[in-house]
């Protein structure tokens, strides 16, 4: 791939802007609002060494970082009961510069394909449903059961929880009816996939297929336009759910294992 570290950094800031949240706002915690974030001017090169959740994260702090609406005040707070039990992580505390309303963001960067009635993630271990209900049920409680855990200068504050889940939801290439799961955003992106096997019945033999690298697939297809990526033909075998652009196509398309989700 042609792109610079830094280039690849300021997608990955710009797509904080631009792309659409997966889930909506929850009755546990509302969207963080994205047309409240812009990036820094002279954004530091990130590591993309790491998991891409990590990544994220750390983007997200840059932007706060230079933010003028809200303040960085904390990331990665550990919760603790005593010295030996951690109950919980806060993924961000923030102060709004204008309410001067302290706030708990949880991040996540998600990924989920339709399989029948079933949304699996490109490793099938993971599924909507299940981080749905593990955002629900714990992490945007967590204030709720221990803020009298939260270390001494804000456990009298006024926090308020707030979620940012970006991603894409993947509908088979065959299926005409769209995935709409409880609490999709409605303007989330979406896009196709098909088992490696399918490719010949829905691309013509000399289709060209360039992979998009795991740390840009959070980056719309638009902002990617003139990346140029590394080429993939099939049949080459596939180990993995991959994510590939077609040229001239800002559907993002995941090529599947032929055994997937099994």
């Amino acid at each position: 791939m042609t792109l610079s570290t830094q280039q690849a950094t300021e997608l990955i800031l710009e797509s904080f802007l631009t792309a659409p949240p997966l889930i909506s706002d929850l009755p546990e915690a509302p969207n963080l609002q994205p047309s409240k974030l812009s990036p820094p001017h002279k954004p530091t090169p990130l590591n993309f060494s790491q998991k891409l959740g990590h990544l994220y994260e750390d983007a997200l702090a840059q932007i706060f970082t230079s933010s003028k609406n809200y303040d960085l005040l904390e990331r990665n707070v550990q919760i603790q009961k005593d010295i030996h039990t951690t109950v919980g992580e806060l993924d961000f505390l923030l102060r709004d510069l204008k309410t001067h309303q302290l706030i708990h963001l949880e991040l996540a960067t998600k990924f989920y394909l339709a399989v029948g009635n079933d949304l699996p993630g490109p490793d099938a271990r993971d599924n909507y449903f299940k981080k749905l209900s593990h955002l629900q049920q714990h992490q945007l409680r967590i204030l709720k059961k221990y803020q009298d855990d939260l270390p001494s200068s804000y456990r009298n504050e006024n926090i308020k929880t707030q979620q940012l889940v970006y991603g894409c939801l993947f509908d088979h290439i065959e299926i005409q009816k769209t995935s709409h799961p409880e609490f999709l955003n409605p303007k989330c992106r979406r896009g196709k996939w098909l088992h490696l096997s399918e490719i010949s019945k829905h691309f013509p033999t000399d289709q060209e297929f360039q992979i998009i690298p795991k740390y840009l697939w959070p980056v719309p297809l638009k902002l990617l336009s003139k990346a140029r990526l590394e080429s993939w033909n099939p049949p080459q075998i596939l180990e993995r759910c991959t994510m590939v652009r077609v040229p001239s196509d800002l559907t993002p398309y995941f090529i599947a294992p032929n055994n997937y989700p099994s």
